[in-house]
């Protein structure tokens, strides 16, 4: 792969400037004159590597005569809010950050450009994975993926090993017998590690999310029904998902609050998993965890072993002024080549490498083969489809906000489980109609 070029710089970019979200939106940037200025408001998903965005855009900037580029980096915990806010108000970017699978009320609403009338050709579009479908309404695709997640089940090698266990486990029934022998033989030896972790369960409550609805999707259950009208999660495939993570905390396997990611760098939780993508903070534990971790597929529940699907896209508004121009912009960040560099915090290469140039494709090659961790990520994603994330897009927000409070009440025992999951529908159900 060709690389791009990096000017390091102490002052401000000359045609990007970085900015941190307050609780409204920025004021419109001066326009550059003689060219067309793109804005675009990111959050800062390089993960580990903030400053590469920058650079990226400076370098996309210095190769245009006719097109700059004005970067805002908003933080994640208010980014999405003022993103939409802006939109609505008509104050919003031309291109944005937006969540695989996108926001239906804006789909709804004709707020996205449609990438077919952003320069995008059909054989452009068709060198996208098939999940890629996840941006697609009403047959027409509104979001250019930048990199895939997935949930992997990330595990301690050394610790497993010190307590009888020399590969992870492969299906629920073995997560769990692993994870109880685990602690029950360190606590024996003088210094207890919890063999396994629900993240968000622990410091990050959002994490809940994808994490209940990979063990949800494992146990043949839905979000919605298939005309997306319905909320289904109190089903028994639902009860089955939640009874199994709750008896984790019943058989104290597992104790609320215990840290997943920094109980893992720190030796002191044996399991976890998330997308795969927190697979650089895991790196930079460096002597901590250099050597003595490895990744694998999600154990197989009941029905399957699918997992929770996210990642990141470029979206644009309808409404351009210059839709060239914005279409230019959004086809180099999120070209094949440029994707590539997402794969250095494990983003997942959102083409197709049949159908990508050679020299792109021995780039991904080169990721894949110099790093062990890809090939389990890879095999999680095959088992991956569109189904999960299409039906989260209907109620998204009271679900996820729902999820948040009822899951973790629902698996630590201060809510009945049929009670959580009667309240999640609920409160689903009234979005629902409500949209």
């Amino acid at each position: 792969m060709t690389s791009l070029p990096h000017r390091l710089v102490s002052t401000a970019l000359a045609a990007a400037t970085a900015l941190t979200a307050a609780a409204c939106a920025p004021d419109p940037p001066a326009r550059a004159p003689g060219r067309t200025t793109v804005t675009f408001w990111t959050m800062p998903f390089w993960i580990g590597r903030p400053n590469n965005l920058k650079h990226l855009i400076e370098d996309f900037n210095a190769s245009q005569s006719r097109v700059t580029v004005e970067l805002t980096v908003l933080d994640w915990q208010t980014g999405r809010d003022t993103i939409k806010k802006a939109v609505k108000s008509g104050r919003g970017p031309d291109v944005w950050l937006a969540n695989n699978g996108l926001e239906l009320d804006l789909l709804a609403a004709a707020e996205l450009a449609p990438l077919d009338t952003l320069g995008y050709t059909p054989e452009d579009l068709g060198r996208f994975r098939p999940l890629a479908k996840v941006n697609e309404y009403q047959g027409r695709l509104y979001g250019a993926p930048l990199y895939f997640d997935v949930n992997v089940l990330l595990y301690r090698k050394d610790i497993l090993q010190k307590y009888g266990f020399n590969e992870p486990p492969r299906t629920w029934e073995e997560l769990k017998s692993t994870a109880a022998a685990v602690g029950a033989r360190s606590a024996a030896s003088g210094k207890k590690v919890t063999g396994w972790q629900f993240k968000g369960m622990d410091d990050h409550l959002n994490a809940i999310n994808p994490t209940w609805e990979s063990f949800l999707c494992q146990a043949g259950g839905t979000l919605t029904s298939p005309d997306f009208r319905t909320s289904t999660q109190n089903t028994e495939a639902g009860r089955t998902a939640m009874e199994y993570m709750k008896s984790f905390y019943t058989e104290k396997i597992s104790t609320p609050g215990v840290s997943a990611l920094s109980g893992f760098i720190n030796g002191d939780v044996a399991m976890f998993s998330f997308y795969q993508s927190v697979i650089s903070d895991i790196a930079a534990g460096n002597e901590r965890t250099h050597g003595r971790w490895a990744a694998a597929p999600m154990p197989v529940g009941p029905k399957s072993g699918c997992s929770a699907v996210g990642g990141h896209s470029l979206v644009a508004r309808s409404d351009l002024p210059d839709p060239g121009a914005t279409g230019t912009f959004m086809r180099w960040l999120a070209s094949p080549s440029v994707s590539t560099r997402f794969m250095e915090f494990h983003g997942i290469f959102p083409y197709d490498t049949a159908k990508v140039p050679r020299e792109t494709r021995a780039a991904v090659d080169a990721f894949y083969q110099t790093d062990p961790s890809w090939a389990p990520i890879m095999a999680q994603f095959d088992r991956s489809t569109a189904d999960l994330l299409l039906q989260d897009r209907y109620g998204f927000a009271a679900r996820w906000e729902a999820q948040k409070s009822e899951v973790t009440a629902g698996v630590d025992g201060r809510t009945p489980v049929d009670q959580a999951l009667r309240s999640i529908d609920s409160t689903v159900d009234k979005a629902l109609r409500g949209g």
